[in-house]
């Protein structure tokens, strides 16, 4: 790792304090050395463990639905995370998209004090400033009045098993942080997203002879017309301002080689839906255009179900992923806002995502008060080029602490 010269120091994280800038540094190096991309993030989650155990915070592995895929909860104040209401669940997932472009992944080297690596945007460096935050709040020997709760999880860039299994334990909370990258802002809300496909279904038949087979590309240009005519609503979110849901025809698969005529055409796309839509509301407004399509066309043959390419697990396709907002006057921001301002920074912008995150399953499935505030810039994730300042990732663990010491302590 190059030379990181830390140029932030706070009351919890800095030089001479209770967790040096250096050994944030490091524990974040690991942690993004650690390929944990969905799927196998077995060894990042035994590191994150062994990263709490020896700094004596409690830890409990709480199994998902896939072997060796497991949720790390690791609590300060109790000796189980569902031993009593907690005063803050700060949830991160440790899972990572492939590497996809990205040339040298896991070189952590430090230059300019920024650190690369795959999934140190989105979001190991978030989940690993709050693991740091914990460990400075133990650090400090205090009692806290109500516990603290790391929610780390698995598999959310994928079936999100993780938050999934999380929600199942009925885990309570006054409050909670999804510390994905908001990049300084803080964020209060979420579109949710559906993903559907559509099977149209034609006849086979040599290219030369067209006239025998049933074209499934032809017959699915109605229902094109009509998804790309589709409009949504506008939702009034208050001073996060009007939203409205959105439709992405993305992927079309159909024949099988150039000189046969079509037996089926496969159309895939993103539905974003906003509060008040949820992922069935949405797969009937496909339906029905399907239905006006099958007006004009008689006999076509075409059915609408949520499915994604990466999803094999009935329960996600049964959940769905779905919209969520927290109202803008919620006290947890004052608590944030009055944490950050300690750290030097002034107020924190309020924001609604057009993207999705697990607030979703805080909100809707646990009724927990949830915002999203977390280091990096989100539009790097996924990139061929990931990168966080480290003091700014030392930052956000600050303003955890604070955050923690108003709601814990």
């Amino acid at each position: 790792m190059g030379t990181y010269e830390p140029n932030f120091n706070g009351a919890y994280i800095g030089a001479g304090k209770l967790l040096t800038n250096e050994e944030l540094c490091q524990i974040l190096s690991d942690v993004v050395k650690c390929d944990s991309t969905f799927g196998r993030e077995g060894d990042c989650g035994r590191l994150l463990t062994k990263i709490a155990a020896e700094n004596g915070l409690m830890v409990e592995i709480t199994p998902t639905s896939a072997e060796d895929r497991f949720n790390v909860m690791i609590t300060v104040g109790a000796d189980s995370f569902l031993e009593k209401k907690n005063g803050l669940l700060i949830h991160g997932h440790y899972d990572t998209v492939p590497v996809l472009d990205m040339l040298d992944p896991y070189n952590t080297e430090v230059v300019g004090n920024k650190m690369c690596g795959r999934g140190i945007v989105d979001q190991k460096s978030g989940l690993v400033a709050a693991l740091c935050a914990a460990i400075a709040v133990k650090r400090t020997g205090r009692t806290l009045k109500k516990p603290l709760c790391i929610a780390c999880v698995v598999d959310e860039e994928s079936e999100h098993r993780g938050s999934y299994a999380l929600a199942q334990t009925g885990v309570k909370a006054d409050w909670a942080i999804v510390t994905e990258p908001t990049n300084g802002n803080c964020e209060f809300g979420c579109k949710g997203t559906t993903p559907i496909r559509i099977t149209v279904k034609g006849l086979t038949a040599h290219a030369s002879n067209p006239w025998i087979g049933v074209n499934a590309i032809e017959k699915a240009m109605p229902i094109l017309e009509g998804l790309f005519a589709m409009k949504f609503p506008e939702v009034d979110l208050g001073e996060f301002g009007k939203y409205q849901g959105t439709i992405c025809v993305s992927k079309l698969d159909a024949g099988t080689a150039y000189n046969n005529v079509p037996g089926e055409a496969v159309i895939w796309m993103d539905r974003r839906t906003v509060p008040g839509e949820d992922s069935q509301l949405a797969l009937g407004q496909v339906r029905d255009v399907i239905a006006e399509a099958k007006k004009k066309i008689p006999g076509l043959q075409a059915e609408a179900e949520i499915a994604r390419p990466d999803w094999h697990w009935p329960e996600i396709r049964a959940r769905g992923l779905n919209p969520t907002c927290t109202p803008a006057d919620c006290e947890l921001y004052n608590v944030l806002n009055r944490a950050a301002s300690r750290t030097g920074l002034p107020d924190v912008p309020k924001k609604f995502c057009n993207g999705y995150n697990d607030m979703d399953f805080l909100v809707n499935d646990l009724g927990i008060p949830t915002l999203v505030y977390g280091s990096g810039d989100g539009s790097m994730a996924h990139t061929a080029h990931e990168e966080v300042d480290v003091d700014d990732v030392c930052r956000v663990a600050e303003v955890f602490c604070h955050m923690i010491e108003e709601l814990c302590m």
